[in-house]
């Protein structure tokens, strides 16, 4: 049997834990859970050939920890488009942070302030070449954003660490301007 590429099986369980939970006959508990028996059967029908220690290589060898396996059951770490409690407390960010973002938005964004629409959270990158390559995923050559990460937490604003990301409700557009290569 021929089995799937990883990056097909990742973004399979990103969809699965991150944004369609009313498809698939998936349990969530509030703090994003589901059992592995639950995902490996939803894994099985959409993969056939795809063994249970694949599933587990791409959830415990991914670089960007997009997936948590604790106690007999999974979750995606970050980039919910339902509500999730994921128990993150605030941390202090990093001087700056970025965001990627498709050159068409970036003046909208630098207006009205960066916002997560559709998902919990907005994502952010602790380095701008991470955040170029987010971008490009929607734009060829995407504008990077820089916040000011450190003024806009002294101002109230609480930061989260999930994964490789920071994570923000909002930031406010006095917090952001356009990164320019040093």
């Amino acid at each position: 049997m021929v089995s799937v590429d990883s990056e097909r099986l990742s973004r399979f369980l990103s969809f699965l834990l991150r944004h369609r939970p009313p498809d698939y006959p998936l349990r969530f508990d509030r703090n994003g859970f589901v059992t592995w028996s639950e995902l490996l059967e939803q894994v099985e029908k959409r993969f056939p050939a795809v063994a249970e220690k694949e599933v587990l290589s791409v959830i415990e060898g991914s670089e960007k920890r997009r997936f948590e396996l604790r106690e007999g059951k999974v979750r995606a770490t970050y980039g919910h488009s339902f509500p999730v409690d994921l128990g993150l407390e605030s941390v202090e960010p990093p001087p700056r942070l970025y965001h990627g973002t498709a050159r068409d938005l970036a003046q909208t964004i630098l207006r009205d302030g960066l916002k997560p629409r559709g998902r919990q959270y907005v994502h952010l990158s602790p380095t701008a070449e991470e955040a170029l390559a987010v971008g490009k995923r929607r734009d060829p050559s995407p504008a990077i954003l820089a916040i000011h990460s450190r003024e806009a937490h002294a101002s109230g604003i609480p930061f989260y660490c999930s994964g490789p990301l920071f994570l923000a409700k909002e930031i406010p557009a006095k917090f952001l301007s356009l990164w320019r290569e040093e």
